[in-house]
């Protein structure tokens, strides 16, 4: 018994340096927590919305490649209550090794088979968002996109001065007050779960010539829940009895007069045109041309690369995919990403 008391004490000091080397060894070092920086004065980040970004390897590079422009933005749609309603890092990561930034359209409502749009859901409303019945969801996705650490974009209750989302302020009673409240806590319940690489968008629908804004910049949910402003505009062209074909003046000046106020850097998020009413070869440098040349405060340009709802052709392929890589105002606008290092919360 002696040799096997003796073997116990031996294996006993062994174990206990084997733990007291583990313990005083150092942590390996966490990522570092990143947020999107806007690009320096007179450039932009060049975005994308496509088919399959974020799904498929090497797709934002090969996307890039065909068209001359490398994507620095990666843009998708998630909805609360319908399809893929967790956030995906690996969706984040996939476009972050092809060196891109993730921007998600973060949409409460649900998406029904066969419907392109349903403003009217019970189920979810600003009202419902901003009185914390979703609260559990919020936090996960704050969770989940805090413990992903790199920069994401979130483009958040996006063109509500509308009336074709939930959360529109032209659908179901809505008040700008009801908005702000919602995107408020929303951005809130982030906050406390660490999610400081979050760069939050606010982005409207693109405005008409003496637009009535009272509304929308009451909606406004302040400087200090939102890093972006924005706006989505499509040249629809001939396709619809209200629509004609539109050049990037119509389309975005009163949009970038209104946006400007807000002293926030400016993306247009989704931009697109159709080749119904006129020349989209011809169409896409000029309006690439004319948004350097005359809005200085623009900071990032998403094209919107895909059929739309109302089943209408965006893609960019054929010749309006060389006519954007034809484009010669991109060369020496698009920037490299920015990113600073944060700790801490808000």
């Amino acid at each position: 018994m002696p040799r096997f008391s003796a073997l116990v004490t031996a294996l006993v000091l062994v174990a206990g340096l084997l733990v007291g080397t583990a313990a005083a060894r150092p942590a390996a070092p966490a990522t570092p927590m990143q947020r999107l920086l806007p690009p320096a004065a007179g450039g932009v980040y060049f975005g994308s919305h496509s088919l399959g970004l974020e799904t498929r390897d090497g797709e934002v590079l090969a996307w890039g490649k065909s068209r001359g422009r490398t994507v620095r933005i990666a843009h998708w749609y998630q909805h609360w209550l319908s399809g893929q309603t967790r956030f995906r890092p690996d969706w984040a990561r996939r476009v972050a090794r092809q060196g891109a930034v993730p921007m998600i359209t973060w949409e409460p409502w649900k998406s029904f088979a066969g419907k392109k749009r349903r403003a009217n859901q019970p189920a979810i409303s600003l009202r419902r968002i901003a009185g914390g019945h979703y609260d559990r969801h919020i936090r996960a996705w704050g969770r989940d996109v805090a413990a992903y650490r790199r920069p994401v974009l979130i483009r958040f209750m996006h063109e509500m001065n509308g009336n074709w989302y939930p959360w529109g302020l032209d659908a179901n009673g809505n008040t700008p007050a009801q908005y702000r409240a919602a995107f408020r806590r929303v951005h809130r319940i982030f906050d406390r779960q660490g999610a400081r690489n979050v760069s939050w968008v606010w982005s409207i629908n693109n405005l008409v010539a003496g637009s009535d804004t009272t509304d929308v910049a009451a909606a406004y949910p302040g400087d200090r829940y939102v890093d972006w402003v924005a706006t989505s505009g499509f040249n629809w062209g001939e396709a619809f009895s209200w629509s004609d074909w539109r050049d990037a003046d119509a389309l975005f000046r009163p949009s970038f007069d209104f946006l400007g106020g807000f002293g926030k850097p400016i993306m247009i998020s989704e931009i697109g045109t159709t080749g119904i009413g006129g020349d989209r070869r011809a169409w896409i440098p000029a309006t690439v041309s004319r948004l350097r040349a005359n809005y200085p405060g623009l900071s990032a340009l998403v094209w919107y690369s895909a059929v739309d709802g109302s089943d209408l052709d965006f893609r960019l392929r054929g010749g309006t995919l060389r006519s954007l890589a034809r484009a010669s105002a991109m060369n020496t606008w698009v920037r490299t990403p920015r990113f600073a290092t944060v700790s801490g919360r808000r």
